[in-house]
């Protein structure tokens, strides 16, 4: 993952005037983990990385410079990359869009353990592999070319326990 992510998080929390123990508090992260990560020493999950956007009360898309002008097309950068998954927004750069598109990675046997819930809705895409899906404690497996539309306000996580590269398409709505 970029060191310019922990920097641009540093930038943002500082922006509103939060502290590492508020934006612990507020994300369920640790004060040490969340440092680590704003010094780019530690890697980030999707689900952290969620998290933080959900405290900080922005959306995912925020940390990958998109602008708030009316621009029809968007030309796609590079997102995050790290050891766990990649991340490349699809987002153009509307300002307070409905929906936020993004191509995700799960490197193999990525996992996170704990359960999620935010507002909002994601529509998940299985490009290729497959992806363990558990919603509200009911597990299920997705294949190449299946898709799941999810309340995010139930619990719900989503995670890849194979051995090989998974690639979905994941669309979420934006918080209001």
């Amino acid at each position: 993952m970029k060191d310019s992510f922990g920097s641009e998080l540093r930038k943002v929390r500082k922006s509103k005037k939060m502290t590492l123990q508020e934006l612990s508090d507020r994300s369920d992260l640790s004060i040490s983990f969340l440092s680590q990560i704003e010094r780019g020493l530690r890697t980030l999950t999707f689900t952290s990385l969620n998290k933080i956007a959900d405290a900080l009360e922005v959306d995912v898309n925020f940390f990958f410079g998109n602008s708030n002008s009316n621009v029809k097309k968007q030309v796609i950068q590079e997102g995050i990359n790290s050891e766990v998954f990649s991340y490349t927004s699809l987002a153009g750069q509307i300002s307070h869009p409905d929906f936020i598109p993004a191509i995700i990675e799960l490197k193999s046997n990525e996992s996170q353990q704990v359960p999620y819930q935010h507002a909002g809705q994601e529509f998940v895409y299985v490009l290729t592999g497959q992806l363990e899906v558990e919603l509200d404690g009911r597990k299920e497996t997705l294949y190449e070319n299946e898709s799941i539309h999810i309340d995010s306000s139930i619990a719900h996580h989503w995670y890849n326990g194979t051995n090989e590269v998974t690639k979905i398409l994941l669309v979420s709505s934006s918080k209001k």
